[in-house]
């Protein structure tokens, strides 16, 4: 890519973009190989790169005070048990990619980390597109093989116990049901969705520690899955006679999330009103707080004081046990973040948002 003299010199400026997003309906399924029904939101990590003719990934990340740099030539080594970019890097080489050039990237975003809004999913799309783009690989391009190289390097590289819902959903973008079975099928849903507001506990969480409790607690139940699509709403009696008082709640949450999530799907479909989605997302909320256990006090009482506001649903977003939660609220959302505001909680207006979106182009430079 270089040149001598006075020739011109090719440099590549690359810009990649990902969104947060919520979990409308499935909330702890993904891993379980069972649908969900995720949204991507208008807050967003981007990246934007120029290529260099050293072969180093040079990486700002202001927002955190980080920088760091990568040999891609090289088995990089990880640092802790969420190095993620290091992981990008040896996912794609050991899929085949090569990279001529090295890049200086800065890395931005909105979008609140450790809230339960994937962050860290919308950071590994948008460096998975990086990574392919700057090797010259046409599926850069492809949203859903970003999201299969995102999962890999964020759950798969690491053993980690979350699914593919986040990875899916933010490079995809607008509102999709996942069928989270390999081959991993994506159906777009309506967007005619309106405000949702998003608000930040404040509770630290531990997204991992906190999935992997409940994915062994669910792994543990006897005929657990078997699910399927047109499996009745409620376990069959004869598969509580093997299960203790832990387990029953566990089973029952797990069946009726499934089943809420199928019933979402059909209300989209049919393009049902604000106030039938409003009490599905309650319906979910209260299965994931009283039954899977995955909510918090705090969080259960001001999403009532949300719904008593006039927000005409609610659920935890995320793994649960803190970080955020959000409101349906088409019709009054700024009275509503305005109210969570005012009680010192960080809150968001925001509303269905683009998936990955990635962007090439030359910049021509006289070499001196």
């Amino acid at each position: 890519m270089s040149h001598t003299g006075s020739e011109q010199q090719t440099r590549l400026r690359i810009q990649t973009s990902a969104p947060g997003r919520i979990c409308l309906f499935g909330e702890h399924q993904d891993y379980l190989g069972l649908p969900v029904i995720a949204a991507a939101i208008d807050l967003r990590v981007t990246i934007e790169a120029v290529t260099t003719d050293d072969l180093i990934f040079k990486v700002s990340l202001p927002d955190i005070g980080e920088q760091h740099e990568y040999d891609p030539q090289a088995q990089l080594v990880y640092t802790h048990g969420r190095d993620y970019l290091p992981a990008a890097i040896n996912v794609l080489r050991r899929a085949g990619v090569r990279w001529e050039s090295g890049f200086h990237a800065v890395v931005r975003g909105d979008i609140p980390i450790n809230s339960g809004t994937s962050s860290s999913s919308a950071l590994l799309v948008s460096w998975c597109a990086l990574l392919l783009a700057a090797g010259g690989d046409a599926r850069a391009q492809d949203p859903m093989a970003v999201a299969t190289f995102a999962h890999a390097a964020e759950v798969t590289e690491f053993q980690s116990p979350g699914g593919m819902m986040d990875h899916f959903s933010t490079a995809v973008g607008g509102a999709i049901w996942l069928d989270c079975r390999p081959p991993y099928r994506v159906e777009q849903l309506s967007t005619n969705l309106g405000d949702f507001v998003l608000v930040d506990s404040g509770i630290p969480k531990d997204t991992n520690g906190l999935l992997d409790a409940t994915r062994q607690k669910i792994e543990s139940l006897p005929a657990r899955l078997g699910l399927a699509e047109d499996a009745a709403p409620e376990p069959p009696p004869e598969l509580f006679a093997t299960m203790n008082e832990e387990q029953r709640p566990l089973l029952i949450a797990t069946w009726r999330n499934r089943a809420l999530t199928e019933e979402a799907r059909e209300a989209f479909r049919r393009n049902a009103s604000d106030e039938e989605i409003g009490t599905l997302l309650l319906r979910h909320h209260e299965e994931l707080a009283q039954r899977l256990g995955t909510s918090h006090p705090t969080i259960d009482q001001l999403i009532v004081e949300g719904i008593d506001a006039g927000a005409l649903g609610a659920k935890i977003n995320g793994s649960g046990g803190g970080g955020s939660f959000f409101f349906y609220a088409p019709r009054n959302a700024a009275a509503i973040r305005s109210h969570f505001r005012a009680k010192g909680y960080r809150a968001w207006i925001v509303r269905i948002g683009k998936g990955l979106e990635s962007k090439i182009e030359p910049m021509q430079e006289t070499a001196p």
